[in-house]
């Protein structure tokens, strides 16, 4: 999760590629448009979003049907780009080179707008962006800001993580939900989080399955996929599994663990920009074949904003215990 700022970025720079194949016809007349993608990383607690990033980039043609004998770098440099929010213009700074794109060759430097810190970011209120580029093409989008949706938790272990609670009363199954859905994606996941005794403060994590299935005489674990409902279960038998796992590290360190639980929030902006590229988050669905979503105007692209939400609890020194025993 640390890297999605890159993930989503390289997924903006795809839409390159992908909406040159919105026909089936792999060459046509060319024609000249250009890309804003842009997304906002929104942190509710503080009430600050993080950052502002966007990129700029133009469609091209090749002779024949080799893209990597492009010589042209599809960025586009000098554009001036503004976001607007509650009566104040905030001006995108650009940044050229440091990362290099990991794509087929040629290889082109890296490079991005992005903004300052800004304060005072709430939820639900509109937001727009305007590039205008050096020959005077303006780009533009406007969004509606994320809710502020709280978690809640089938059993809130005020005492630390533990899976011995009254099952009669609250079940087999860890439940957190979030209440709504609203056309979003989540991209939920529960790890435990420890370090060892030989590594010093070196941090590791195991990631804690949904449940486990019974495959061909296998059991095999199952980790949660992006969603776009309002809550997520956990079994509590697959987080014993994963903390037995654990437990067998060599060296292990158990009184720095904890559990914790972090999911990221997509816009129905960027979650109908995943699906349009990934397909439906519903396994019942049948994903036909479609362009790439945009809410642009005046060009291509994506402006949207996301959110990582997460909880911790310290690992309950019984529990703990349990797995000493058995080692």
């Amino acid at each position: 999760m640390k890297n999605l700022k890159i993930i989503l970025l390289a997924l903006f720079l795809s839409l390159i590629i992908l909406s040159c194949q919105e026909d089936f016809n792999p060459k046509t007349d060319f024609k000249e448009k250009y890309i804003l993608d842009s997304y906002i990383d929104l942190d509710y607690d503080n009430y600050k979003a993080t950052y502002i990033y966007a990129t700029v980039t133009k469609l091209y043609d090749v002779e024949g049907f080799d893209t990597s004998k492009n010589k042209i770098d599809p960025y586009v440099s000098g554009a001036g780009i503004s976001v607007y929010y509650r009566g104040d213009n905030f001006q995108l700074k650009e940044y050229n080179g440091g990362i290099i794109a990991k794509r087929p060759p040629p290889v082109f430097q890296y490079k991005y707008y992005y903004s300052s810190r800004l304060d005072y970011i709430y939820p639900n209120y509109p937001i727009s962006i305007t590039a205008v580029l050096p020959g005077g093409k303006v780009l533009s989008s406007n969004i509606q800001l994320l809710s502020g949706l709280q978690l809640g938790f089938s059993y809130n272990f005020e005492r630390g993580f533990t899976t011995k609670i009254n099952r009669f009363l609250f079940g087999n199954v860890f439940t957190i939900d979030w209440g709504y859905a609203d056309g979003c994606l989540f991209f939920p996941k529960l790890v435990i989080q420890y370090r060892r005794k030989d590594t010093g403060y070196t941090i590791y994590y195991k990631e804690v399955p949904c449940t486990y299935i019974n495959r061909n005489g296998h059991s095999e674990p199952v980790y949660p996929s992006p969603i776009n409902g309002s809550s997520i279960s956990y079994d509590y038998s697959a987080i014993d599994s994963a903390m037995a796992q654990v437990s067998h590290v060599e060296n292990f360190d158990y009184y720095t663990g904890y559990i914790i639980f972090q999911m990221i929030e997509m816009d129905r902006a960027l979650s109908n920009y995943y699906e349009s590229i990934h397909g439906s988050a519903d396994s019942y669905s049948i994903s036909l074949d479609q362009p790439v979503y945009s809410n642009i105007s005046g060009g291509l692209g994506i402006f949207g904003s996301k959110r990582t939400i997460s909880k911790w609890w310290n690992l309950d020194p019984n529990y703990i215990a349990r797995f000493l025993q058995k080692k």
